[in-house]
């Protein structure tokens, strides 16, 4: 008998923590063209923020549409994120940059983050998603 009621708890708390997942929604403006994906990846912490892919907590790529996309990603628990966008419009998985690594594909981050000498910080980014802020806005420059 116990054992049937701790089974049953696991899967209550199991079942509790997915319905605790939220789904977020990234508005990203200023797509210039049909061509290519369009990646956004959530990062929870600081490393890899923005260019790498591969540290993110989580990334969707869709399927490039000029103006404005919204891509939705499931599964995010509550908390404290900076989320980054790039038009990918040769597909080959990664933000392309000139000599002096500057972009040649147009990218962006949560909060308008901007950088300095460089990719935007991480801190300047960070947007609390919870029940209540679940939408986030991204301009691609």
């Amino acid at each position: 008998m116990k054992k049937i009621v701790l089974i049953i708890i696991s899967f209550l708390a199991i079942a509790s923590a997915k319905s605790q997942t939220l789904t977020v929604t990234v508005t990203v403006n200023n797509v210039k063209s049909n061509k290519g994906v369009v990646t956004v990846c959530i990062f929870n912490k600081e490393t890899g923020f923005p260019e790498k892919a591969n540290l993110a907590y989580k990334c969707v790529n869709t399927t490039a549409s000029k103006g404005t996309m919204q891509i939705k990603i499931e599964g995010i628990a509550a908390g404290n994120y900076a989320i980054a966008a790039y038009h990918d419009e040769n597909s080959d998985g990664k933000v392309n940059t000139n000599f002096l690594g500057i972009p040649k594909e147009a990218a962006g981050a949560s909060n308008g983050a901007k950088g300095k000498m460089g990719p935007p910080k991480f801190d300047d980014g960070i947007v609390t998603i919870d029940k209540t802020k679940t939408q986030i806005t991204i301009l691609l420059e």
